[in-house]
């Protein structure tokens, strides 16, 4: 999942379909398992920098987390009469992960829910209740709610916000017809914030060096950019690229500000067998999906990249060093696997049909292949030569579409591959291409992209062509469109 909930505190409800009212006999694999650790990940393009992670022993020493029910956040003015002075009468409510007492695989994906919506960072409410942080505008709910961010009660009479630091701030997406689709790709721009943040702190110069700082932590890649490069970015240029990221894109840790990631879907991800758009995590297992969470709420930032360490001091998983117990990460883990999509709008009509076919002519199966319209594979970007030894345990093509190649090789989630994307639910994400700099399929799909004075739509940082994946561009228009709504009914 998307840590950017490390990020941003720094990252309504659709539940998947009901579960067997059979007692559920949970196998619950054993999460930092450093055999399995070890087998994860795709080794990065620079092999000397691929991460080093805190060994089992290390990481089973730490406190397990407790998990604690939360409520919804309403935008101002719309929460029913005396909600927050009702909030503080109530008692913390512990979410238990306890086996004999979760006796149904609903009860387990109801409780791994509660770990979605739990958050590191959270902080008192004052008197006027939530306030959204300057310069976002937070999507809400039709009724009133803002999914992406939740009150906590640890401590009775104490109302604390997440403060958009959850996996659901990042996976969550209200929808046209104003429902909360939990696990989708994040609908509002939350860098510009970032950049409000630093064009204020030209007049505190300790604020500005603490925002740079978080920056270095979070992306640093002196191998690719060293430290005194990095110094010379200067304020308002790091201003500039955070409000270049539109609703959809992040810098996520180990990524970068002129590299950042589109967030992806979270629903139909039990089918996906590599994580990240780099295919850095193998996803062979339920244990795999556990373990990715690990990473990417917070172990990842004290890794090691070979003499290079982003934050040595920084607690991970939150300001009180706890972990999630493997009872917790697997509930999580079924969750996610029990997200479904939401009722396709998009009518497989005539126009549809002729995309289908015109979808198959073009072979464009070869890539994304159905049901699944993905062939799970990796494909090389341009320039990079596959290691042979690679060849023998992941899937790789022989091709490369030719896309911009940063993430994928000035990063530190650089492994010299994109994974080849599901194009299941398209109709409802934006920001195509590893960083999202096309913000709806019809750009992805629009010849003018190729233009060197082209000004993309979605993340760019200057004028200049949306590069590779050339497929459909040379159509005629009617059957560009054609194309288009099939793929909207997927």
């Amino acid at each position: 999942m998307q840590t950017t909930a490390y990020l941003i505190g720094c990252t309504i409800l659709f539940i998947a379909g009901p579960g067997t009212a059979q007692t559920f006999h949970p196998n619950i694999p054993r999460a930092w398992d450093d055999q399995e650790v070890a087998r994860l990940e795709v080794p990065l393009a620079q092999r000397d920098r691929s991460p080093r992670y805190l060994t089992a022993e290390q990481y089973y020493a730490l406190k397990v987390r407790t998990i604690y029910r939360t409520y919804p956040v309403y935008a101002p003015g719309r929460a029913p009469a005396g909600y927050l002075e009702s909030l503080k009468q109530k008692e913390p409510e512990e979410i238990v992960f306890d086996a004999s007492k979760l006796r149904t695989k609903e009860d387990w994906i109801r409780a791994g829910e509660a770990v979605f919506d739990d958050a590191p960072f959270p902080f008192p409410v004052g008197p006027e209740g939530f306030q959204s942080p300057p310069g976002i505008t937070l999507p809400i709910t039709r009724e009133g709610i803002i999914p992406v961010d939740s009150y906590v009660i640890r401590k009775p009479g104490l109302v604390e916000q997440t403060n958009g630091t959850s996996c659901a701030a990042c996976h969550t997406r209200v929808l046209p017809d104003g429902t909360a689709l939990k696990g989708g790709q994040i609908d509002f721009a939350v860098y510009p914030a970032f950049a409000a943040s630093l064009r204020r702190a030209k007049s505190d110069p300790e604020r500005a060096r603490r925002t740079r700082e978080f920056d270095w932590v979070t992306t640093g890649a002196p191998w690719v950019t060293p430290r005194e490069e990095f110094e010379k970015l200067t304020d308002d240029e790091l201003a500039r690229r955070y409000e270049a990221m539109p609703a959809g894109v992040l810098e996520r840790q180990g990524t970068g500000s002129n590299h950042p990631v589109r967030v992806p879907s979270l629903i139909g991800i039990e089918d996906i067998k590599y994580l990240d758009a780099t295919g850095m995590v193998r996803h062979r297992s339920i244990g795999d999906l556990m373990r990715y969470d690990i990473l990417n709420t917070g172990l990842d930032i004290i890794a090691h990249f070979g003499d290079f360490q982003p934050s040595p001091s920084a607690a991970p998983f939150g300001v009180d060093g706890t972990r999630f117990s493997d009872e917790q990460l697997y509930a999580l883990a079924l969750y996610i696997y029990s997200l479904r999509p939401p009722p396709n709008p998009n009518p497989f009509d005539n126009e549809a049909r002729r995309g289908q076919r015109i979808f198959q002519q073009q072979g464009c199966a070869g890539c994304h292949t159905p049901p699944l319209y993905t062939n799970n594979k990796l494909t090389p970007v341009s320039g990079f030569k596959v290691p042979e030894d690679l060849r023998g345990t992941d899937d790789i093509m022989d091709v490369s579409v030719g896309t911009d190649p940063g993430l994928a090789t000035q990063t530190r989630r650089g492994t010299g591959f994109y994974k080849v994307p599901s194009l299941r639910g398209v109709w409802y994400r934006n920001a195509f291409s590893h960083s999202g700099q096309a913000q709806t399929l019809e750009e992805w799909f629009d010849p003018a992209r190729l233009k060197d004075d082209y000004v993309p739509k979605g993340f760019h940082l200057g004028p200049g062509p949306i590069k590779g994946h050339e497929f459909g561009l040379k159509m005629a228009p009617d059957d560009r469109q054609a194309l288009i709504a099939f793929l909207k009914t997927l």
